[in-house]
């Protein structure tokens, strides 16, 4: 079988997913772009190929025009935003993924950002670097108030992280895990204005759809007071790009770290000029145990499926159901 890897970090760390592919039999092809591929150049690739390791490419309709052979496609980590599952189980094409897998790295970043931004990390390094000294006036993490707006597996892990610096916890979801909650003392939020307007620092952690697509516009930042910060590990285009960047350029907040953007990568997006603005360029799961975890969870899904078994994380189990 032919496997076609467009996740670019896919053996950038570590080659034991894909070497288990190649001691199974299979063929293991790689993103000839080393980026992030439209749809048009994904559609060659995908007709020659059975197995897709997913990255965040283009896997819009297009992309299956001739993908005739392929059975099963995994996304090298858990958001499945960029993936048309119901084209694909149309198609018969088997959607997995690997949750949890990046939790932990993904919970790391978010803090990693919020101390840059909080304590102006990245300014402290450059002028120190460039021969100056100055004095750069942060504001607190300890004992502040985070909010999150998500809380998935990764929401979860930014919350023990908060937890230990002794925040406040206030916390969004749609589906609250209250026995989560209760054991290590996260509020529920009575709405996402709620955490918005009383967070010092909002971390969002939320999955791109039609629902929370720009859920995060002008209104809702509106609300946050001017020494907050948000931070964004999930998807940039959860938060409306145009009105953060205005906020920012205008002081009404303290500040952003951002690993994602609507756009990848950013390059006419006016947060790169932001002062304010520590910007990442979605490195969020690129460590060592997280490349690892997602990297075999891709290789373990693809062998089960080719193994006529269905893998663990299928998202689209009505494919199984129609045969």
């Amino acid at each position: 079988m032919k496997v076609l890897i467009t996740a670019t970090s896919f053996s950038e760390v570590t080659k034991e997913p894909e070497e288990r592919l190649k001691e199974a039999g299979h063929e293991v092809i790689h993103n000839p772009h080393g980026r992030p591929m439209t749809a048009e150049e994904l559609a060659p690739l995908l007709a020659e190929a059975d197995a897709c390791g997913a990255g965040v490419d283009d896997f819009s309709a297009p992309a299956f025009a001739q993908a005739d052979r392929l059975k099963v496609i995994v996304k090298h980590g858990a958001g499945i935003d960029n993936i048309d599952v119901a084209e694909c189980t149309r198609r018969g094409i088997v959607v997995a993924n690997v949750p949890g897998a990046n939790a932990e790295a993904v919970a790391d970043m978010s803090f990693a950002l919020m101390l840059a931004v909080a304590r102006h990390v990245p300014l402290g390094d450059r002028t120190t670097k460039a021969g100056q000294w100055i004095n750069a006036y942060g504001v607190d993490v300890h004992g502040a108030t985070l909010g999150l707006l998500g809380m998935g597996r990764i929401g979860k892990a930014a919350a023990l992280r908060g937890r230990g610096f002794e925040m406040r916890v206030l916390a969004y979801d749609p589906y609250f895990d209250e026995e989560f909650a209760a054991e290590h003392g996260v509020e529920r939020a009575a709405s996402l204005e709620q955490v918005m307007k009383e967070s010092d620092f909002v971390s969002v952690h939320m999955p791109l759809n039609e629902r929370t697509q720009g859920i995060i516009d002008a209104d809702k930042i509106a609300l946050m007071k001017p020494t907050a910060i948000i931070v964004n590990t999930a998807r940039g285009a959860i938060i409306d790009e145009e009105a953060l960047a205005a906020a920012l350029e205008e002081g009404r907040i303290f500040g952003a770290g951002l690993d994602v953007y609507a756009a990848e990568p950013p390059t006419n997006s006016r947060l790169l000029r932001c002062e304010r603005a520590v910007t990442m360029p979605h490195n969020s799961s690129n460590t060592t145990g997280a490349l690892l975890g997602m990297g075999n969870g891709v290789t373990d899904a693809i062998l089960a499926v080719f193994n006529g078994e269905r893998p663990q994380h299928c998202v689209n189990p009505e494919v199984y159901d129609a045969k």
